[in-house]
């Protein structure tokens, strides 16, 4: 049987390595009907529309606490402070943080504002697309249904299109939407050599087993493994917790080193892409065991975009290569796609004086773990389920679960790449099972983000991972067989 070599576009003849790349390539660069769903428009990111005037983006502040180095939105500037704190002391009771918790109180009109990408908007608003009036050219209709039958891909013909539009010129983007380095050519030598030498370094230490013997221990400071499983007890062990979701225990928790700055969209990319190497999920064989450092992902990013895959991006931008601009959902999303891992992004915001964003969110997130639960007994129901890329106005984390608590309110439970696990996590690491002295939800404050924070936003975006189900053993053995 002969090797399969790379295949080309029948149209321009560009090679791709996978069916996968061919098939974005012929959707982002030769639609059928002039408009691709891949390539959004002028409203397609999160920054695209930002209604703020660059001249006016004055509205960071630098974080007091020492070796942070974060360059904040005033408007995060106090919540950020509290979570180092319990970065640091999660076992303090209530009055020393309080306390020590420094007060700031930025001006209303520093609100980060945004608008979401039409284009990811796909939650309420399915029913607003309408049939596109310009008609595709049979050549390219029957080469891309050929390429389609060939490569197993559904067919979209059935399938409204979103309305043509007049091409308008892309602006490019300022310090509001990319962060205070929006500007620089290139980041500074001493970051550089930072994120080369330090980011995902090894170090060692002693850790204390359940019978109390010392045991050395190798880790990784800002990539912690095994913190799901320490989550899964200490919310068994909180009585105010009526039942919670988690997702794979594969993901680790990716922080950022001090001084390091904001690579926020970049630490959750490589907290994805920790699930995808540990579950051997799809894809993983790109990263050939190891998690993808910023250089790599900007480097992948970049050549999505050269594929045409949200190439707006590098208009906004001006490029990110060697850079501390900020990214965000379409840009994972075409890193995702520009290696044939199938993901699925979802824009959050409601209509007129419907329920508030949050409300949304948490629906779209419990759904999200009903769904892929395979067990609804215990009250920590633990799944196989890939975590989620989690967007709002300024920031972005990782969402490795879902709660509910016995009073009715209701939970994201996140990996922050803000901040490192504290010591009362990190000792627990490995320990099964392990008793707290202090409670339970004084621990986990640290992971939960609940309507308090989130009712600041109004809107929202989630990108998940919708890897095909793997092969049941019955069945890999009947395809052996025949």
């Amino acid at each position: 049987m002969e090797e399969e070599g790379p295949m080309s576009c029948p149209f321009c003849g560009i090679e791709a390595d996978g069916d996968y790349q061919i098939m974005l390539h012929l959707e982002t660069v030769h639609p059928e009907d002039g408009e691709s769903p891949f390539v959004v428009k002028d409203d397609a990111s999160i920054a695209a529309l930002m209604s703020l005037d660059d001249e006016k983006d004055d509205r960071y502040a630098n974080c007091p606490v020492e070796g942070c180095g974060e360059a904040l939105l005033l408007t995060e500037l106090e919540s950020h402070i509290e979570m180092h704190e319990e970065e640091q002391d999660s076992g303090d009771d209530q009055s020393s943080r309080s306390s020590k918790r420094l007060k700031h109180e930025p001006p209303i009109e520093a609100a980060f504002d945004t608008k979401l990408s039409h284009a990811l908007r796909n939650l309420e608003d399915v029913n607003e697309r309408l049939e596109s009036e310009s008609p595709s050219s049979d050549r390219q209709a029957v080469a891309k249904a050929t390429w389609k039958s060939i490569l197993k891909m559904p067919d979209s013909s059935s399938k409204t299109a979103a309305p043509s539009s007049s091409k308008s010129n892309r602006r490019r983007l300022g310090k509001s939407e990319l962060g205070p380095h929006a500007h620089e050519k290139q980041m500074p030598s001493w970051l550089v050599k930072l994120l080369q030498e330090q980011d995902g370094a090894i170090k060692s230490g002693v850790s204390i087993d359940n019978h109390g013997n010392m045991r050395k221990v190798r880790w990784r400071r800002n990539m912690a493994p095994g913190i799901i499983p320490v989550l899964e007890q200490l919310l068994e062990q909180d009585v105010f917790v009526e039942f919670a979701y988690l997702c794979d225990p594969a993901v680790r928790h990716v922080s950022k080193l001090k001084r390091e700055g904001g690579f926020c969209g970049y630490r959750n990319i490589q907290m994805i892409c920790s699930y995808i190497i540990g579950a051997e999920s799809q894809g993983y064989e790109h990263f050939k065991g190891k998690i993808p450092s910023i250089f790599d992902i900007q480097e992948n990013i970049e050549h999505a975009w050269d594929l045409g895959i949200n190439a707006q991006g590098r208009i906004e931008t001006g490029g990110i290569r060697g850079t501390r601009k900020y990214i965000g959902t379409p840009d994972a999303q075409a890193m995702f796609c520009c290696l044939g891992i199938a993901c699925d992004a979802q824009g959050l915001k409601p209509k007129g004086n419907s329920r508030p964003a949050y409300d949304l969110l948490f629906n779209a997130v419990e759904q999200y773990f009903v769904n892929g639960c395979a067990d609804y007994n215990p009250r920590v129901r633990c799944t196989s389920l890939p975590p989620i890329y989690f967007q709002h106005p300024g920031h972005s984390m990782t969402i490795v679960g879902f709660e509910r608590k016995v009073d009715g309110s209701k939970n994201i439970l996140v990996f922050d790449p803000m901040f490192h696990d504290s010591s009362h996590v990190t000792q627990l690491i490995g320990l099964r099972p392990f008793i707290l002295k202090q409670p339970a939800e004084d621990v986990l404050r640290a992971y939960r983000r609940g309507a308090k924070y989130l009712k600041k936003y109004s809107e929202f975006e989630l990108l998940k991972l919708t890897p095909p189900p793997k092969p049941k053993p019955e069945e890999d053995a009947q395809d052996s067989v025949a």
